[in-house]
């Protein structure tokens, strides 16, 4: 029984200490601890730097670099899609006979590749040392005489073509081809 008494008085303040604080270090009635001290103070502030004044940079150097000039590239005559027929299916319907289809090649010189001696005179007669030019001129003059829509391609070089049209025309010099046809 001393034991157990012996027990229950040193278990009795390490329990109070634990459950209901002993006030500072340890539970033995110390005082607590005493503050940690205040930080230092901060460094003075220093003097800005001094300013620097450099030189100002010289301008870089010019390239001259050769100018390419652009590829010139033939023009390219305005789209036209048909018309579609009405919706409705009625009505009297014109009967057509199809264009004839037209096969040839240039540099080749034969009656059968113009069927319109009107545009053939006109290429003749606008022909240019640049087929650019000639295309413009051989194409302002057949609108205007003609009428209509045309396309007209001249070319230096050999070319062939199929078309499938009612009225053209391929003619031209030693040196330069146009072909002219009804869009």
């Amino acid at each position: 029984m001393i034991s157990k008494t012996l027990l229950i008085v040193a278990i009795i303040p390490m329990a109070s200490a634990i459950f209901f604080g002993g006030g500072g270090g340890g539970g033995c009635g110390c005082a607590p601890p005493p503050p940690p001290p205040c930080p230092p103070p901060p460094p003075p502030c220093l003097p800005p730097p001094p300013q620097l004044c450099l030189p100002p940079l010289p301008p870089p150097p010019q390239l001259c670099l050769p100018r390419i000039q652009p590829p010139c590239l033939p023009q390219l005559p305005p789209l036209s899609l048909p018309s579609l027929p009405s919706p409705c299916g009625c009505g009297r319907k014109k009967r057509e006979t199809p264009a004839p289809t037209v096969r040839g090649q240039s540099g080749v010189s034969s009656d059968s590749l113009c069927n319109n001696q009107t545009i053939r005179k006109i290429i003749l007669k606008n022909l240019n040392e640049d087929p650019a030019l000639s295309k413009a001129a051989i194409h302002s003059e057949v609108k205007a005489r003609l009428g209509g829509e045309y396309i007209v391609v001249c070319s230096q070089g050999s070319f062939s073509f199929i078309a499938d049209t009612h009225n053209y025309c391929i003619d031209g010099s030693n040196n330069q081809t146009c072909y002219v046809f009804q869009a």
